[in-house]
C-alpha cells in the first residue's frame, strides 16, 4: 500500500480587523483592513489617507501597487509591525474600492454601530 503524502501543518493568520489610520495600536493590532485614498504610489509603497490620518504602506513588490493611482479609492489589509516608536505596516492584500459609494457606506457603518 503506498505510503500516505505528509499533511504539511495549516497556518492560520489572524483575522484583519478594520480600522481608522488613528486608532491603529502596535500592542493591540496584529492585522489590520484600512479603507482610504492613495496619496502616493512608488515602486512596492503606497501612502494611504482614510481622513483620520496618513499611513506608509510597505508591499513586498512592486507589481500589488503597479495599477494604484493617486485619488484611487482602495482598501488595504496589512500586518502592523510594532517599531520603537511607533508602528510599520506591511501590505499584504491591496483592493481597488473605487465602486465604492463612500457617504451610503459611512452611514451603514454608523447604524451598524449604534
Amino acid at each position: 500500500m503506498p505510503a500516505e503524502p505528509a499533511k504539511s501543518p495549516m497556518r492560520k493568520r489572524a483575522a484583519s480587523s478594520e480600522k481608522r489610520i488613528a486608532d491603529i495600536s502596535a500592542d493591540k493590532d496584529i492585522r489590520v483592513r484600512i479603507l482610504g485614498t492613495v496619496l502616493d504610489a512608488s515602486e512596492s509603497t503606497i501612502l494611504v489617507d482614510d481622513g483620520s490620518g496618513k499611513a506608509e504602506i510597505q508591499f513586498d513588490t512592486a507589481e500589488e501597487t503597479a495599477n494604484l493611482q493617486r485619488g484611487q479609492l482602495v482598501r488595504v489589509v496589512a500586518r502592523v509591525l510594532p517599531l520603537i516608536d511607533g508602528f510599520a505596516l506591511r501590505g499584504e492584500a491591496v483592493q481597488d474600492m473605487s465602486g465604492l459609494d463612500l457617504q451610503l457606506y459611512k452611514r451603514a457603518k454608523d447604524i451598524i454601530s449604534s
